[in-house]
């Protein structure tokens, strides 16, 4: 009998504590999403406000003409700047160059006016150009925590005497140029 009442005593104790214990009746997982709109923002601020002088002081000389501000919410998008010719001039297609507006201009062969492009940023030692007078390419974004941003100056550089910058083979009367400023996301 006490064999009996001890076998009790024992299995009650394990009961007990069994019945009275936490169980779990449902489990799920309730699925919660949000999202972050993706914010890209180019500004350009033309500084070239009056007109190229052209003479033989502007020779070899550089000039800022836009400064840029890029901020970019996503910094897995490689962004790139392109900066090319907006008009094709009698030294070829895709040369940046000054062309004069006449219409019937008596313009000799070599009368379009070159000059070289470049971007320099506040975070790149050295500008990016094209020493052939052509389109210029570069990513854009310095990443800043989980921004992108880059600030960044366009000049133009007109060519050296020694590189052929030459008035006497330049028409007199009104030039002018355009460049096309183009910003893709890959």
């Amino acid at each position: 009998m006490k064999k009996r009442f001890l076998l009790g005593v024992i299995v009650g104790i394990l009961l007990v504590p069994s019945l009275f214990s936490q169980r779990i009746l449902f489990s799920d997982i309730i699925p919660l999403r949000g999202h972050i709109d993706i914010e890209e923002k180019f500004e350009l601020e033309l500084h070239q406000q009056e007109n190229f002088k052209f003479s033989l002081e502007l020779a070899g000389t550089t000039h800022d003409i836009a400064s840029y501000s890029f901020v970019s919410n996503s910094p897995l998008v490689v962004y790139q700047l392109k900066l090319s010719p907006g008009v094709v001039t009698a030294l070829g297609e895709g040369i940046f160059a000054f062309s004069n507006t006449k219409s019937n201009a008596t313009n000799k062969p070599n009368s379009p006016i070159p000059f070289k492009l470049s971007v320099s940023t506040d975070t790149a030692e050295q500008a990016f150009t094209n020493d052939d007078f052509k389109t210029v390419q570069k990513s854009i974004g310095n990443r800043i925590g989980s921004q992108l941003i880059e600030n960044g100056i366009i000049s133009v550089t007109f060519p050296s005497e020694k590189e052929g910058f030459d008035l006497q083979e330049f028409s007199s009367g009104a030039y002018e140029a355009s460049i096309a400023v183009e910003v893709s996301a890959d």
